[in-house]
């Protein structure tokens, strides 16, 4: 399964995983989760992309690195509204309800893997415009081939 990845570094590391259909896979906080976050990605899929709320990180940097995934950053730190907004719509798109309150990091971690996730989406949308809807191995397929839309018609 090939997942983004949104993360919140700092003394308390947060992480998030999304998969190509945008349903949450991944959602924690902790002190020392930094030190699982290959083992926890790993475990779940394939990261593609790895994501932060801030322009620029080091940390995210490395983990995406790591697991030679694209690192995408906003041109600009994500403000407090637009995480907000972006988090909102997920929950309300999901129909789902917060069956825990996020903490500041969970709240950053996700809105930057939805951030990034809008980015797919596009790139899905396109595909699904163009060849009807498809499965998501076939999407997968898609993404990681890097090929235009015409290669799978």
């Amino acid at each position: 399964m090939l997942l983004i990845a949104g993360v919140d570094s700092g003394t308390n590391f947060a992480l998030s995983l999304i998969n190509l259909e945008g349903e949450l896979i991944y959602l924690n906080s902790g002190k020392n989760l930094e030190k699982k976050v290959l083992e926890i990605c790993l475990k779940n899929g394939k990261v593609i992309a790895v994501a932060t709320d801030k322009k620029e990180s080091k940390k995210a940097r490395k983990i995406a690195a790591s697991l030679s995934a694209e690192l995408i950053l906003p041109k600009r730190d994500l403000p407090k509204y637009k995480k907000i907004r972006l988090i909102e719509d997920f929950f309300k798109e999901k129909k789902l309800l917060a069956i825990k309150k996020l903490n500041s990091h969970e709240k950053s971690s996700l809105a930057a893997a939805l951030f990034a996730y809008k980015t797919y989406k596009q790139k899905l949308k396109k595909f699904e415009d163009e060849i009807g809807i498809a499965p998501l191995y076939l999407k997968e397929k898609f993404i990681l081939s890097k090929r235009r839309v015409s290669c799978f018609k």
